[in-house]
């Protein structure tokens, strides 16, 4: 067995289903409930959930802490606060180590794998961290572990254009929602994993437009869309507002990648609207710069302006982001076609700024990723007496 697979240690005696056993029922249901309203699209609202959630276990039992913390970094990374997440799940592992838990400490190494691959230069130490869940879940019979880190895995490969690895760890996932502990449908809903799967399938397509294979496009990007389509049924049929927003965000996308602009920003309109209705911040940020590319690539750079304005708003208050200098950059430009050229440029240094206090926020968040994890491995890798 590999370092990256070793067992992460304590007695086993807890895994999830065992939690409900020391934990009141009236915290689990809080737990249960922030993590609902992130799958549900209401991200900002799930995380004020689960800080209550974790206020009411502070007062119950370190199992309980436990608990809350877990679903308090599960909900921030839902909501984009992703190095938050990352302190979060590291303060639940110390946590879930001081009480001999495996269960709990895999959760939260789940959690900051799940957080790893949105900050810079992190997605092997992520791969390696979802290893070690895996073999963890395996050990201790825990599905709903099994399933999220199957998720964060296809994710992760997505975005490193391994696509058929990606697909291959969606298509686990699922089977062990369909098949596992009930929970995991809390936790990773079958709509989520399809969800996921259609936006692989997008950025297949977008890989592809590097190959120059007119035909293998067309092929992913039927596929593609088929995989949109299932999930805009399935989220119709459940009055699912999140997954349809996700779906028509994954369908502006495709039409962009496709070059057909009009369509493009009818889908995201429609995502915005969605998004805009269950107050999805991260969702209407990222949707609101994608609209202003293609406002600007039309020409139509006054709306492109406007939409950068409105995402800024919302992403100033959902500091650290690194939608803040994306933003400020793509507005200078904006700005400087206009001939606007004083704003511009106090974009610039704006822009300038932020990259740079973003840098050091992630640059922390990274370097205490890695020495968590240095400490971890070294820590298994040491033997015993």
């Amino acid at each position: 067995m590999t370092p990256a697979a070793a067992p992460i240690g304590g007695t086993g005696r807890h895994n999830l289903r065992e939690w409900q056993r020391v934990v009141s029922e009236t915290l689990q249901s809080a737990c249960d409930n922030a993590i609902r309203v992130a799958r549900r699209g209401d991200t900002r609202s799930s995380v004020g959930l689960a800080r209550h959630a974790y206020r009411l276990a502070r007062e119950e039992s370190r199992q309980a802490e436990l608990e809350a913390l877990n679903a308090l970094a599960l909900c921030q990374i839902a909501n984009g606060s992703f190095i938050e997440a990352i302190a979060t799940a590291i303060d639940a592992f110390g946590v879930g180590d001081a009480l001999g838990d495996r269960g709990g400490k895999a959760h939260a190494l789940s959690s900051m794998a799940g957080a790893a691959p949105f900050i810079l230069d992190a997605n092997s130490l992520a791969l390696e961290m979802l290893d070690t869940c895996v073999h963890e879940a395996e050990a201790i019979g825990d599905s709903v572990l099994a399933a999220r880190a199957h998720n964060t895995s296809g994710i992760v490969y997505a975005n490193m254009q391994r696509f058929d690895e990606g697909d291959r760890h969606f298509e686990l996932g699922m089977k062990l929602v369909e098949t596992g502990d009930n929970r995991a449908a809390v936790f990773v809903p079958h709509y989520l994993f399809l969800g996921n799967r259609a936006y692989l399938a997008v950025q297949r397509v977008k890989a592809d437009l590097a190959v120059g294979d007119p035909a293998q496009r067309q092929r992913d990007a039927e596929d593609a869309l088929a995989r949109i389509d299932q999930v805009l049924k399935i989220s119709g049929a459940e009055s699912n507002i999140d997954a349809e927003a996700r779906a028509y965000f994954c369908l502006g996308q495709l039409r962009a990648h496709l070059d057909e602009p009009e369509a493009a920003l009818q889908a995201f309109q429609e995502t915005l609207r969605r998004a805009t209705q269950i107050r999805h911040n991260p969702r209407i940020i990222d949707t609101r710069i994608e609209m202003s590319r293609l406002y600007r690539s039309a020409g139509r750079h006054e709306e492109a302006i406007q939409a950068l304005e409105a995402a800024y708003e919302l992403a100033d208050a959902n500091r650290p982001s690194n939608r803040v200098p994306t933003i400020c950059e793509a507005l200078a430009d904006a700005l400087a076609h206009l001939g606007r050229d004083r704003e511009a440029v106090l974009h610039r240094a704006k822009t300038q700024h932020e990259q740079e206090a973003f840098q050091r926020q992630n640059d922390h968040a990274v370097r205490d990723l890695q020495l968590f994890w240095q400490r971890l491995v070294a820590s298994r890798a040491a033997p015993a007496g």
